[in-house]
């Protein structure tokens, strides 16, 4: 399947509502891909050309149990996963965008006064697309 872009409120709006506003969803797994590295004669390619981050995000609640996030050109990533002692349930997310970036928070509510400091896991980006998976895409 291929990615969806968002780009307006209106595509905000249909992946809230398609993944149930991220109710009872949780962050199966992340990658992130930076684009800088060390080549085969060491030489390094120092610019973070990438900055990605992908997130499989897995729901109780949606008709789709299953969504791949990809966040490009990340600005922040503010990871704060629950220990043992609680839960790691996604209650309900939020999904902004200010200017020219787009804010994923897991919390629900998120405005834009309380952006960079929301606690928990968010995300600040340039641009985000995102896909439905199938059990058989989930490795």
């Amino acid at each position: 399947m291929n990615y969806k872009e968002i780009a307006t409120e209106e595509d905000i709006k249909e992946l809230m509502e398609e993944f149930c506003y991220f109710h009872d969803s949780c962050i199966k797994e992340m990658n992130y891909v930076s684009g800088c590295y060390v080549d085969v004669n060491r030489a390094m390619q120092p610019i973070n050309v990438n900055r990605t981050v992908e997130i499989i995000f897995q729901s109780q609640m949606s008709d789709c149990r299953t969504i791949q996030v990809q966040f490009d050109k990340i600005k922040k990533l503010n990871l704060e996963p629950r220990d043992e002692e609680y839960d790691a349930i996604i209650y309900g997310a939020s999904l902004i965008k200010v200017n020219m970036t787009f804010y994923w928070s897991e919390w629900e509510n998120l405005k834009t006064e309380d952006i960079n400091s929301s606690r928990g896991t968010w995300i600040a980006a340039e641009r985000i697309r995102w896909k439905k998976l199938n059990d058989s895409d989930i490795y």
